[in-house]
C-alpha cells in the first residue's frame, strides 16, 4: 500500500509502458530542474550536468555529436 506521493507515482509509472514511463522521468527532471533554478542555483546548465541527468535513462549517447547546422536546418 503507497504511504507517500512517491510511492503513488512509482505504483502509477509501473503501469505505463516504457515510452510513457520515459516521459515521466523527462517531466521530474523538468520539475527538478525548475526548482533548482526557482531555489537559487545557477541558471545555466552545464555540459557535464546534462551527461550527469542522460546518464540516468541508461541509454548510449557515446555515438552521438551534436551538429548546430543539421540541428538548425530542421
Amino acid at each position: 500500500m503507497p504511504t507517500g506521493y512517491a510511492d503513488i507515482i512509482a505504483k502509477e509509472a509501473a503501469t505505463l509502458v516504457p515510452i510513457r514511463q520515459l516521459e515521466v522521468l523527462d517531466f521530474i527532471g523538468y520539475l527538478k530542474n525548475r526548482q533548482n533554478l526557482s531555489d537559487g542555483a545557477a541558471g545555466e546548465l552545464t555540459p557535464e550536468a546534462v551527461r550527469m541527468f542522460l546518464s540516468s535513462f541508461k541509454v548510449d549517447l557515446s555515438q552521438y555529436r551534436f551538429n548546430r547546422d543539421d540541428a538548425n536546418a530542421r
